[in-house]
């Protein structure tokens, strides 16, 4: 790799994912310090691979898939079924903080809310549903991440959201 295009190729691309790579990762694994080793090791990678990456085009999609398979590595090491994930919101940068705190504890109180009915979501799904409603990815780039064919995403997409409006719906006609 080049010391001046190498690099500096690199870190475009590292501040430019960092953020949401970060993101995804912890609202996988809900462990910071495992996320972080993940992420950091997901980023070596991406260093030592670089020159060999042909279609620089795809990089956010080879990052996302390098992550996913640590993310499953760090599942078989620990002997824990993938169908456990939880999902953690961490997405600080999106969100604005009201001054009122009683609203500062309601929408606390609605993400706590969709977290458990996202948990509850087989992975599949849940983890679509993440790359694309929190990492804002399009239906080609999660089909590339996760190796399977655009209408697959696009119906268990479909499949998360239905399920998770049903059971807001539900939870909501109740409490509400």
């Amino acid at each position: 790799m080049k010391n001046d295009g190498g690099s500096t190729e690199f870190l475009l691309v590292y501040t430019k994912l960092k953020q949401p790579v970060f993101n995804y990762v912890l609202k996988m694994i809900r462990d910071r310090q495992q996320c972080e080793d993940i992420v950091q090791n997901t980023f070596l990678k991406l260093f030592s691979h670089m020159p060999n990456i042909r279609e620089k085009d795809r990089i956010t999609q080879w990052v996302f898939r390098t992550a996913r398979n640590d993310i499953y590595q760090y599942y078989r090491t620990k002997h824990t079924h993938v169908d456990r994930f939880n999902v953690e919101d961490v997405n600080d940068i999106h969100e604005a903080s009201p001054d009122n705190p009683e609203t500062q504890y309601e929408q606390y109180n609605l993400k706590e809310i969709v977290n458990k009915e996202l948990d509850k979501l087989p992975v599949e799904q849940k983890e679509i549903f993440l790359l694309r409603e929190y990492e804002y990815l399009s239906y080609r780039e999660i089909a590339q991440i996760l190796d399977m064919d655009e209408e697959l995403v696009k119906s268990r997409l479909f499949k998360a959201r239905t399920k998770l409006v049903s059971r807001l719906k539900k939870i909501f006609t109740i409490n509400g």
